[in-house]
């Protein structure tokens, strides 16, 4: 626990604010809002009394101790609080594969042990990673990694965008370029002056650079820039649209997609539901808001993938059993965990197929553990995610002209494409059963494609063919995709 003994800046600020003032950053799922009851901080002494929202969100036990929700506290004068930091402790995905002859080669050239060094990074919503690359070499030497601070402000980029917006946006880019550096730092490396490639959403790239998000979250959607471009010692690599960024095109071209004769599909199971069909002739690319319920956002006990986070579940007979990160004590649900107690709820009848919950279970959710319950809002998170994704998919795979006996493999990316349990996947819905036997987790593409480009400055010429040739394929206001979001909104 940490603690902190201050005097209240006043001015109407929260003390979630005045901490992100003081480079302290907690969990606020929903971007301070008072909504997610992630933000939680306990008073040592002379707690203020509780607001309507906080009496919601945290247990009549928790407020008698004096835990209370630092977004929703504003007080003057001096206080004295502690709280949890494990999000701190949140480990990115870093893993990843390069294939179908994607990489340049991997055999050692003549003149190994030259000074040439990159680092390539992915920023993720959640977590950013960063990989030192020795560009004489051709490998990658040391992999590091951070939670995205911008956390703070909210879990999706709709959150993010709004924080920016209202005034936030220096802050947005100082605190990820900080992470940027404290990274490089790590890695040995002088922030100023070493080369970096940077991946990942257009958001996150729109922030790192401070140009302003107006136009991003209101139609038609138009971001400032997501060509490939320079912005100091930073490469930025070219992104597709708003909603389908640098994360998509480095994945396509990691996966080998863009030199394929047969047709695949990525699928990045994250908040925004990216995916792409195609091979070398012709890419089509969606975005379909998923929500961040597989990364543990908007779950009433979701956490990152923490230490003690559950990520694995079952139930037999009523009986729990569960894994952890680490083996620790359970302090909530990460991405994986979300996914296979819905899995197993639904095996033990214990929800239906319209994603209604036992009604022993349906006021207080279901207890995975002493300290963890899933309830019927988790269900209904879980189903908008995975009828979006799922429906997602299908569109695109109807818009290509093509079925799923005609489709070589589906590549899943990112941590909880890594993790999952692919049969619980297939079986809550989230993934088609004709394409199991297919189905390849990839790992971080994102920060895959990054390291290609850095290796081989060569990739320059696919990542820009890519990004101006991908189609993209509007799903909202689509009636093919609104009729299979409606239809896989049921569970199998």
């Amino acid at each position: 626990m940490k603690h902190v003994k201050a005097i209240s800046e006043g001015s109407g600020l929260s003390i979630l604010e005045q901490l992100q003032n003081r480079g302290i950053f907690l969990p606020a799922d929903c971007g301070g809002n008072g909504t997610c009851g992630k933000c939680l901080i306990r008073f040592v002494k002379n707690p203020p009394e509780p607001t309507p929202k906080e009496k919601k969100f945290v247990s009549e036990k928790n407020l008698e101790q004096g835990w209370r929700l630092a977004c929703e506290t504003r007080l003057e004068g001096e206080f004295e609080i502690e709280f949890d930091q494990s999000e701190d402790e949140i480990v990115a995905q870093t893993e990843f594969q390069i294939r179908n002859g994607s990489d340049v080669p991997e055999e050692e050239p003549e003149d190994a042990g030259g000074e040439g060094t990159m680092i390539a990074v992915d920023i993720g919503t959640t977590t950013v990673a960063a990989s030192l690359v020795d560009t004489a070499q051709n490998k990658v030497l040391d992999t590091r990694t951070c939670i995205n601070h911008q956390r703070s402000f909210g879990a999706d980029v709709i959150s993010r965008i709004k924080a920016s917006n209202e005034g936030d946006k220096e802050k947005l880019k100082s605190l990820i370029r900080e992470d940027l550096a404290e990274l490089t730092r790590r890695l040995g490396q002088d922030p100023e002056t070493i080369r970096t490639v940077i991946s990942g959403n257009t958001t996150m790239q729109h922030l790192l650079e401070g140009l302003s998000c107006e136009t991003l979250g209101v139609a038609p959607y138009t971001p400032v820039d997501i060509s490939l471009h320079e912005d100091g010692p930073f490469t930025l690599l070219p992104g597709i649209s708003t909603y389908v960024g640098a994360d998509i095109v480095s994945g396509i071209i990691a996966c080998g997609m863009d030199q394929s004769d047969e047709v695949c599909i990525l699928i990045d199971l994250g908040t925004n539901g990216e995916m792409a069909i195609g091979n070398k002739d012709r890419i089509l690319v969606a975005s379909t808001a998923a929500g961040p319920a597989f990364e543990g956002g908007n779950i009433t006990c979701g956490v990152a993938g923490i230490p003690g986070a559950i990520s694995s579940v079952e139930i037999n007979d009523g009986t729990v059993t569960f894994e952890t990160i680490g083996g620790k004590e359970p302090v909530g649900l990460c991405g994986t965990g979300v996914l296979e107690v819905m899995y197993e709820l639904l095996k033990e009848e214990l929800v239906d197929e319209t994603g209604c919950m036992d009604e022993e279970y349906f006021d207080d959710g279901f207890p995975v553990s002493d300290a963890v319950v899933f309830t019927e809002k988790d269900v209904r998170e879980v189903q908008l995610a995975k009828s979006a994704i799922r429906a997602g998919a299908e569109t695109l795979i109807k818009e290509y002209g093509v079925d799923y006996g005609q489709v070589r493999a589906l590549y899943l990316a990112g941590g909880f494409g890594q993790k999952i349990n692919l049969k619980k996947a297939a079986g809550i819905g989230l993934l088609p059963e004709e394409l199991l036997e297919r189905t390849e987790a990839v790992g971080n593409s994102s920060l895959a494609g990054a390291v290609l480009y850095a290796k081989n400055p060569a990739a320059r010429e696919r990542f820009v063919r890519v990004s101006d040739k991908a189609e993209e394929v509007s799903l909202t206001g689509n009636p093919f995709f609104n009729d299979l979001y409606m239809e896989h909104m049921m569970f199998e």
